[in-house]
């Protein structure tokens, strides 16, 4: 996970050095996290000798420890190699690395058994790797989209309400370059996932906002307006597109590119247009075809409407069901006042709970800030390590963890590195007694009754004052909205690591959200992806999209669709 979060921070491979046995087993929910995200980092697992090595799968163990990790990782990884002969060495690693770091980027891991890691070598020791160790290393894209792209280019000359959709694919240097010239040249209104929130800023003009389940509900009834839409650079995984692909901008001519031909399947029976190809080819080959400007009238007419639709629906307002009473600190407090102090080049690893769900809606990203977690495998105990590596990546940014108090018990180990590396980080728990979301989910399916998420139903967690004064770190508690500027400003001023602990109230929610409504009948209905909780009228909800609203809008609301008025 530190690997992780140097790698994300610099742009470079990370790498990461674990033992054998416990030592890669351990590591594995990190590896997982980096294959999901396509985070390229080198996992170099130590093993017993080569010749116990050989025929691993025969037995448990020859001795202790002992574990065949390749097999293991094999699935969760662009590549998993076992080195048994010295002279593989150098060719191993350089294998690795190039897989690590090319095509769509991920994990690779490289098993290096105790005595071959004593051993010389040197570059003249090299041999050729054959095809069948290689998997994944190269993406199977044909050589030539430029039919595709040609077509994709008029019908986004085309298109009157068009939408640009980003994702982290386009992080690359020359991507986010040409990304940007296709926004800024043409003004086309764009929306960013929440990988890829921080690669323009919240305040740009064009920028609206996050589309998903726990999105910006302008963002969403934009996308559900528009009549093209272009994603590049993300896989458009459930929580940015809902439970029903085919509903996701329905409106719309939907384009969706990829460097990963097998990620693009999922879309092959759902009537998009498919491209494989590198986001930063793909965009430059792009903006080469698209030699004339997108229709200037409806398009201007087209951002004036979005940005009525954000006056509407300001994020603010949408957050406001989620506080409850005005007595009590919640985390979007912290997220706003975060936002008016954090330095322009700060960097911001959450974790899975209140960090997460508020941190990657609500922060508004600006400078070069840097703001990350682990979307993919959603792991609870990510962001503190995350934070750590990143830290290493660039010691002298401003270093922001905002964790949980459930999620800061799955690595609490690494309080010690951080006091041992004099890391300033300022270290976040929102503090609301359990595990709230799983609280939530319990609630709403099993008539309030709850198991193992909070205090009363079997779980509690340690004084945070305690374990900060544990660990050597300075400690700060916001607990009242009074004391809430004046206790938190200074601990992030401190030139120490603080840990911050926000008193939060339990019962708090974390809307908007898309929430399955359960009928008087006990059915379940989904809502499409622009009528997320609480809901507006659904008259209101006509009037934003301009057309009449999805079937599951009016079951949701317990009203009937054949008795809709047109």
């Amino acid at each position: 996970m530190e690997a992780q979060g140097y790698s994300r921070v610099s742009g470079k491979v990370g790498v990461a050095l674990v033992t054998t046995g416990g030592g890669t087993i351990n590591s594995l929910s990190g590896i997982l996290s980096a294959y999901l995200d396509s985070v390229p980092v080198l996992i170099l697992s130590g093993n017993e000798s080569s010749f116990h090595c050989e025929n691993m799968q025969e037995f448990r163990a020859y001795g202790v420890q002992g574990f065949d990790s390749k097999t293991v990782a094999e699935p969760i990884t662009k590549s998993a190699s076992r080195i048994l002969s010295a002279t593989e060495i150098t060719a191993k690693f350089n294998e690795a690395w190039e897989s690590a770091s090319t095509d769509r980027m991920g994990p690779v891991l490289v098993d290096f058994p105790m005595d071959l890691q004593r051993k010389m070598t040197s570059s003249s020791e090299q041999i050729v790797i054959s095809a069948a160790d290689r998997r994944n290393m190269k993406s199977d894209q044909p050589e030539s989209n430029i039919k595709l792209i040609t077509e994709c280019a008029k019908r986004l000359s085309k298109a009157n309400r068009p939408l640009l959709y980003f994702g982290n694919g386009v992080r690359g240097e020359s991507a986010l370059a040409r990304a940007r010239e296709l926004v800024e040249k043409y003004q086309i209104p764009f929306c960013l996932s929440w990988s890829a929130l921080d690669l323009f800023e919240d305040a740009h003009p064009l920028n609206m906002g996050r589309i998903g389940i726990y999105g910006d509900r302008a963002s969403n009834v934009i996308l559900q307006k528009s009549d093209f839409i272009l994603c590049v650079g993300t896989r458009l995984a459930i929580p940015q597109i809902g439970y029903d692909r085919d509903d996701f901008a329905r409106m719309a001519d939907r384009w969706i590119v990829d460097v990963d031909l097998i990620e693009l399947s999922k879309f092959a029976k759902h009537q998009w247009n498919t491209i494989c190809q590198s986001s930063d080819t793909f965009l430059d080959q792009l903006l080469t075809e698209l030699v004339y400007l997108p229709k200037s009238d409806s398009l201007s007419l087209w951002v004036s409407n979005a940005q009525e639709i954000w006056q509407k629906l300001p994020r603010s307002e949408q957050i406001g069901a989620a506080v409850g009473s005005a007595h009590e600190v919640h985390s979007f407090d912290v997220i706003n006042f975060l936002n008016s102090v954090l330095h322009e080049d700060a960097i911001v690893a959450t974790d899975v709970g209140a960090g997460l769900l508020t941190g990657h809606y609500a922060l508004a990203a600006k400078g070069t800030q840097r703001i990350f977690t682990s979307q993919g495998l959603g792991e609870m105990g990510f962001g503190l390590p995350g934070a750590i590596g990143a830290h290493f990546a660039d010691p002298k940014r401003q270093l922001i963890c905002l964790n949980t108090d459930g999620a800061i018990m799955f690595n609490l180990q690494e309080l010690q590195l951080v006091k041992h590396h004099k890391i300033p980080m300022k270290l976040f728990i929102f503090n609301n007694d359990g595990y709230t979301m799983i609280k939530i989910s319990q609630q709403n399916l099993f008539d309030a009754r709850v198991s193992g998420s909070d205090i009363n139903s079997g779980i509690s967690f340690p004084l945070f004052s305690d374990l900060a004064k544990t660990f050597g770190f300075e400690y700060c508690l916001v607990d009242s909205l009074s004391s809430f500027e004046s206790a938190l400003r200074p601990a992030l001023e401190s030139p120490e690591a603080v840990l911050i602990e926000i008193k939060m109230s339990p019962d708090q929610k974390y809307l908007p959200r898309l929430a399955t409504s359960k009928l008087a009948d006990g059915t379940l209905v989904s809502p499409p992806l622009e009528d997320l909780d609480p809901m507006i009228s659904i008259e209101s909800l006509r009037d934003l999209l301009g057309y009449q609203p999805h079937a599951n809008s009016y079951k949701s609301r317990g009203l009937s669709y054949e008795q809709r008025q047109d």
